[in-house]
């Protein structure tokens, strides 16, 4: 065994819960540097929604064409606008306005204010954590064929956000949002919100502008240096401030999903998972081969916090078991508990089950369709890849079960479970590719 149980608790407890641990002793070295660890926790799972999310757009402009896209990402961005429609819509502009900064903030770019009036308030994207990331990290150059831009030269996760805004216009029946890219500075944006009911009046007093446009672990570095130790109410359960992005992504990333499966099928549904994901998955075999196995179990116990979930770990001779009470993606969306709390759940409008028992759905009947993404990487895994974690198709059977993940030791035998072999179609394990191979 690796870990005496209560070191396995230790190394497994959230970043957010050892910086208060640093701050209650008075090690404040140890808070700043947890607290630069805390402020990029979900870059990982950021990174894997922002190129999982390019990468679909792409392929389903090769396969289907440009109108077929653009359909898709209308009915999506009127479907995922629903709660900042409907909050605009009752005189509540500031919250749809302060949701939506926060999406950017979160992004891990930058926002400043560039200042408010009677009837507009004005911020800079300086520069985009999404679309401007992308741009600035060039990947349309790099990789043309996954990473697309329109006719008219605009990168498609930038035409997304046309749409979104688009969606918000039409819904409201007037301007309430503008972003306009920098054309001196690239990867920068402007971004306008119009006034209507709210017109004449300030929406943000004193330093409240900040808790919209700095995240938590930014103001509490702010407090440290001013001298402030006050911070444990920025520390506790950091993790979960990025839940309103996460949550926003799963639910495109779903919305998505379930118009190609209604339009396209499961046949066409299955490749673009496995072209997409699957592919974008590789990533974690060349982390999984290039860590200890402790250092594994941390990281991994990071990402699940990071990714929403509320989990235990034990460990096994062979593996390490997370189990996920419930997991923070797919297993909150099915609970119908994804943020705005109230407006997505399956069986509203887009969000879909699969029909079909299939290799992507675990061999299940009437599948969150969400899910199909650790359907695709077990196949991949039990084939020829690294474990880097395997999720159990069978265990999260209907909404109130939990999920189970297993992360295999290095020294394990690959003698994948019968029950696992069979979620995906298959009957055996084949060995290890070599280019995996330490």
């Amino acid at each position: 065994m690796l870990f005496a149980p209560e070191e396995l608790e230790r190394v497994t407890r959230p970043l957010s819960s050892q910086a208060e641990g640093a701050l209650e002793a008075g090690n404040l070295e140890q808070v700043r540097f947890l607290l630069g660890r805390m402020s990029a926790g979900h870059m990982e799972l950021y990174w894997g929604y922002l190129h999982w999310i390019a990468r679909i757009l792409a392929k389903i402009r090769n396969d289907r064409g440009n109108a077929f896209l653009e359909h898709l990402l209308s009915t999506v961005a009127r479907f995922i606008m629903r709660p900042y429609i409907s909050w605009a819509e009752h005189g509540d502009e500031k919250r749809s306005i302060s949701a939506l900064v926060s999406l950017w903030v979160l992004q891990l770019g930058r926002i400043e204010l560039l200042g408010e009036t009677h009837d507009e308030i004005r911020f800079y994207a300086c520069p985009c954590g999404s679309g401007g990331r992308l741009a600035l990290e060039s990947w349309y150059e790099h990789d043309p064929s996954r990473y697309q831009r329109t006719d008219d030269g605009t990168p498609l996760f930038c035409r997304l956000c046309e749409h979104v805004q688009r969606a918000l216009h039409e819904g409201l029946g007037y301007t309430f949002w503008s972003i306009l890219p920098d054309q001196s500075r690239m990867g920068c944006c402007r971004m306008s919100f119009f006034k209507r009911t709210q017109q004449g009046k300030r929406l943000y007093e004193g330093d409240e502008i900040d808790r919209i446009i700095l995240t938590r672990s930014a103001r509490a570095l702010r407090l440290l240096d001013r001298g402030c130790l006050s911070i444990g109410g920025l520390l506790k359960d950091q993790h979960r401030e990025w839940r309103p992005l996460h949550d926003f992504l799963c639910i495109l990333v779903t919305s998505m999903l379930s118009l190609v499966y209604k339009e396209l099928g499961l046949r066409y549904l299955s490749e673009l998972v496995k072209e997409t994901y699957g592919q974008l998955f590789e990533s974690a075999y060349a982390l999984y081969a290039a860590i200890d196995e402790k250092t594994l179990v941390k990281e991994l116990a990071r990402n699940w916090y990071y990714h929403q979930a509320c989990f235990t770990v034990t460990e096994e001779q062979d593996r390490f078991v997370f189990t996920l009470e419930p997991c923070g993606s797919g297993g909150r969306l099915w609970r119908g508990e994804m943020e705005p709390y109230g407006f997505f759940r399956y069986g509203d409008d887009l969000l879909c089950h699969i029909v079909e028992a299939s290799d992507i759905t675990f061999g299940r009947t009437s599948f969150p369709i969400y899910c199909t993404h650790c359907a695709v990487t077990n196949k991949d895994q039990l084939v020829d890849k690294p474990w880097a974690f395997l999720v159990d198709g069978s265990a999260m059977s209907e909404p109130g079960r939990p999920c189970r993940q297993y992360l295999y030791k290095k020294k394990a035998a690959r003698k994948g479970p019968e029950h696992l072999l069979r979620q995906v179609g298959l009957v055996s394990v084949e060995p290890l590719r070599k280019e995996y191979l330490l």
